[in-house]
């Protein structure tokens, strides 16, 4: 099964209709379901979204859904955080975006999905919201 990985701003997009990115992240979500695609996060991210989320008690039963959906969220560990460094500071980089188009590419996503417009390029499909639209219709 194909992986899609989420960056943090699809998700949070997804979950607060006040954002700019809400409907986007709706349909991005409901064909990655209809697709049958695997969505992957990685568990950093939880603690993000919990502290960005305005709405404390729909994050907390956002992720006892994600679970019971079976998303993928995925540990990094030390040997990848080192290669994040690594790789930021050769390249001048945001050290968050590394990390997570790292831990794509390692999960083997077919896409990683983003809304950050000048995200790192490491060897992983990457489309903002739109784009992903676009690709699959």
């Amino acid at each position: 099964m194909e992986i899609v990985y989420l960056d943090t701003n699809i998700v949070l997009d997804f979950l607060d209709n006040k954002r700019v990115g809400f409907e986007t992240a709706q349909k991005v979500l409901e064909i990655i379901y209809r697709s049958g695609y695997t969505i992957a996060i990685s568990e950093d991210m939880l603690s993000t979204i919990y502290y960005i989320s305005k709405e404390k008690k729909r994050t907390l039963e956002f992720f006892e859904f994600i679970f019971e959906s079976e998303w993928r969220v995925v540990g990094f560990g030390i040997e990848t955080i080192q290669e994040v460094i690594s790789f930021s500071k050769e390249r001048n980089l945001d050290f968050e975006d590394v990390l997570q188009c790292l831990v794509a590419k390692r999960e083997k996503a077919k896409y990683l999905i983003t809304n950050d417009k000048k995200f790192v390029n490491c060897g992983v499909d990457i489309l903002t919201g739109e784009e992903f639209l676009k690709k699959r219709k």
